[in-house]
């Protein structure tokens, strides 16, 4: 089975993909393009589930920003009505990314890719 992941912010979103247990940060998309690119990507990847961190605080308070990615994950399940999609807490993601760029020396300016591949790793860790 075929999985995505997407680390959402306002201007770019980070894709993780996963298939037969093997995950790989896939790419950064500009926030605009996102439906497109997922309509590529799920007919390349022959995907099935997508999902999407949700970015809780450290006390599990709503936030501005987990309200706009519910938002986000209902647009989606209008639109890919045949994928699953699941909301995932991320919490820490975009700190572990970081420290994972700098450890491998990546000069990315970005880390949305390897957030995303976090939060993939995670939910798939915990399905097992």
């Amino acid at each position: 089975m075929s999985y995505l992941a997407l680390d959402l912010w306002d201007k770019r979103v980070g894709i993780a993909f996963s298939r037969e247990w093997i995950s790989l940060p896939l790419k950064i998309v500009e926030r605009t393009k996102i439906i497109q690119e997922l309509k590529k990507i799920i007919q390349e990847k022959n995907t099935k589930i997508i999902i999407v961190g949700l970015p809780y605080d450290l006390y599990n308070t709503d936030t501005k920003q987990l309200e706009k990615t519910q938002k986000f994950i209902k647009k989606l399940k209008n639109i890919f009505s045949e994928i699953k999609i699941i909301g995932f807490d991320e919490r820490f993601t975009s700190f572990e990314a970081e420290n994972i760029q700098k450890e491998l020396w990546i000069k990315e300016k970005y880390k949305d890719d390897i957030a995303a591949f976090l939060i993939l790793e995670s939910y798939l860790h915990l399905k097992k």
